[in-house]
């Protein structure tokens, strides 16, 4: 089966929302009713993390009377920051049993314990009826139609029963209910193989992907059913339902995540200028920014340099101007809560610098400082006042774009001070200010960032970047100057 997007919600624990992406020609077959029935089926995965099994994942596709459904229930086991948590993803959607195979409803499940998250969809005559039910905070929309059907679903293993040779490539719908979206999912054949498996031959196809920022492997069986796949430092193989549920806790993913530097460079919020070597693996993550450079060395290393002296100025376009103001499930910008409480963070600020300033310094003392490894959403942050460096980064975003000030979260690296001499995993802000991107930190109360600030980037990419670089990269200090 297609859906196998399994690690996409959560990497929200560790990572930032996507952005919307370009709509551009994708791969719809033609389906039978034979083509649907050979795929009528329940599939149980094991999730490994460093060969240790930390949880399941299944999907199944059924016929019930006149309809299909495809739904899939995702269970990991994490410990980030030495907090343990165990997240629940479930999704279920609901099309017509024959052509055109239009989409009828849909639920999707968040839980980790603490919080619960609810999207409920169903189609009306004018679109699509969408619900949201998060810490107790409902919210009803009309959403336009995405055109997402069966077909749509089915686009990946269809195309795989049509042998495509190596090198063959295809973009299909990937359909993102939370956002309500659609992405590309582009695959590409690496390799055709054989394997003996119990005694019988059987042909597999290994793909290239990519969706939502995120690159991975997958294999696929002649009939285009998911075998295994790998993504970033987790892995998932086909097995029996009673060996896939048998997991444990993960190792912690935040200190897996870390990255050493030879030598204590100070007082993280002190440093204006930094230029390390990064070798490796890896090193390939980071990107030129507002506040960062990137050079590539002859030997193949490369520089990362950052701080004002190494910045760019990075203009928004009218999309990202479009986008980072816009309002979605992580964004419930509307909400009467979140309109509340950016007009108390904004006061008597005028100028789009002054709302910023303002925010920042709101946010800065809201939230308490707790680390955790929960999915967070706005209202239940609202409510409860606390949280680590995504919760800032969740609030800041929302606050400013209710405020009329674009804004968008960003990945990267945070240096974690001399007592550990490492870098660990963090989330901040990037604005538009004067028509140009400007980064701001409300967990430490920046709106002028210190250079203790690597950046992934913003977006998707930069959550494919950090998860790809997890336990990979190591620093060394070519430059340092603190105030």
């Amino acid at each position: 089966m297609k859906r196998i997007f399994w690690l996409a919600p959560v990497l929200a624990v560790f990572l930032i929302p996507g952005s919307r992406i370009d709509a551009q020609e994708f791969f719809t077959p033609t389906l039978k009713a034979a083509d649907i029935d050979a795929s009528l089926q329940t599939d149980w995965y094991g999730t490994y993390l460093n060969n240790k099994k930390i949880g399941y994942f299944t999907t199944n596709r059924t016929r019930t009377g006149e309809t299909v459904v495809d739904s899939y229930l995702m269970s990991m086991k994490l410990v980030s920051f030495g907090k343990k948590v165990e997240i629940k993803i479930s999704q279920a959607l609901t099309f017509e049993g024959k052509a055109p195979y239009r989409l009828l409803s849909g639920v999707m499940e968040e839980n980790d314990g603490q919080v619960a998250l609810k999207i409920s969809v169903k189609r009306q005559d004018n679109g699509f009826d969408y619900d949201v039910d998060a810490a107790g905070q409902k919210q009803t929309s009309v959403k336009a139609d995405l055109n997402y059907s069966l077909a749509d679903a089915m686009a990946v293993e269809m195309w795989v029963r049509s042998t495509p040779k190596i090198d063959a490539q295809v973009a299909s719908k990937d359909f993102d209910l939370k956002e309500w979206k659609i992405d590309t999912d582009k695959s590409k054949v690496k390799a055709v193989k054989t394997s003996l498996v119990g005694g019988v031959e059987v042909k597999y196809y290994e793909l290239d992907n990519e969706v939502r920022g995120a690159t991975f492997l997958s294999r696929h069986d002649a009939l285009g059913n998911f075998l295994s796949g790998n993504i970033a430092i987790f892995e998932l193989r086909k097995e029996t339902e009673e060996q896939a549920k048998n997991t444990e806790f993960s190792q912690d993913i935040f200190v897996l995540g870390m990255a050493k530097v030879d030598r204590p460079i100070g007082s993280t919020t002190k440093i204006t200028e930094l230029v390390l070597n990064v070798s490796g693996k890896g090193n390939n993550v980071f990107e030129n920014g507002p506040r960062q450079t990137t050079v590539l060395e002859k030997d193949g290393d490369r520089l990362v340099k950052v701080g004002k002296k190494f910045a760019n100025e990075v203009k928004a376009t009218a999309k990202e101007l479009e986008d980072n103001l816009a309002e979605t499930t992580a964004y419930p910008i509307s909400n009467a809560k979140v309109q509340a409480l950016a007009k108390e963070a904004v006061g008597d600020a005028k100028s789009p610098e002054e709302k910023v300033r303002h925010i920042v310094r709101f946010v800065h003392h809201y939230i308490k400082g707790e680390m955790n490894a929960n999915l967070p959403n706005i209202h239940d942050l609202i409510a409860k006042k606390k949280g680590d460096c995504k919760c800032y980064a969740l609030m800041t975003a929302n606050l400013c774009r209710a405020a009329g000030v674009p804004a968008r979260e960003v990945t990267g690296l945070l240096y974690m001070g001399d007592d550990v001499k490492a870098f660990g995993g963090h989330a901040w802000n990037e604005v538009v200010l004067g028509g140009i991107w400007v980064p701001v930190d409300a967990s430490l109360g920046e709106t002028d960032l210190d250079a203790g600030h690597i950046s992934f980037g913003a977006g998707d990419r930069s959550a494919n970047s950090y998860m790809n670089a997890l336990g990979k990269l190591s620093f060394k200090v070519v430059e340092s100057r603190s105030k």
